[in-house]
């Protein structure tokens, strides 16, 4: 019992200070995030939130590399990881372009990781992404108020083994996107 009313309690306070530090995305970013909102309550289990970048949207940043990856976490999780992706195979993310553990900086507000390597943008589709995992029911990725764009709130749950927007997981009732951003440089 001791625990749920911890958990409640931080849970509250995560709500509470959402949107207070805001950081912007620049227009040499990979985004579809307004500010911060909140940020789903999920079940306890693996994730992945992701957003979907089509060549489409990275062909405008060919011959760039991308530098960086920022995110919103309310409540840390118990193990977090920043991967990226190439193009989608089969309705998921393609190959795994970069992974890197962020447990022991992750923090409550925005997060900002440097890629080891920064990767070339060649124009194709690009998945970024936030691995997370929830030992007890708990939110934590950060999401904006919405609407969503199409791309911005893919969600892998182990729970059902598959990659889903978030929008259908909800049945149209939730609409938003990730607060995961790409950062793009020379």
């Amino acid at each position: 019992m001791k625990k749920i009313l911890v958990l409640s309690v931080l849970a509250c306070l995560a709500l509470l200070s959402c949107g207070k530090d805001d950081v912007p995305a620049g227009e040499d970013d990979l985004s579809y995030d307004g500010p911060n909102d909140t940020g789903p309550l999920l079940a306890a289990a693996d994730y992945e939130a992701a957003a979907r970048f089509p060549a489409s949207v990275t062909s405008r940043f060919q011959g760039k590399k991308l530098k960086e990856v920022t995110w919103f976490m309310g409540i840390p999780p118990s193990a977090c990881r920043v991967r990226v992706y190439g193009p989608e195979v089969n309705g998921e993310p393609g190959q795994r372009l970069y992974s890197a553990d962020v447990t022991a900086r992750v923090q409550s507000g925005w997060n900002v990781h440097e890629l080891r390597d920064p990767i070339s943008i060649d124009g194709q589709e690009l998945w970024i992404s936030i691995a997370f995992t929830h030992p007890v029911d708990q939110q934590s990725i950060g999401c904006d108020a919405g609407p969503n764009v199409a791309g911005g709130d893919w969600l892998f749950s182990s729970n059902d083994g598959q990659w889903i927007p978030y929008l259908q997981r909800t049945g149209g009732a939730v609409s938003v996107n990730w607060n995961i951003r790409g950062v793009v440089g020379e």
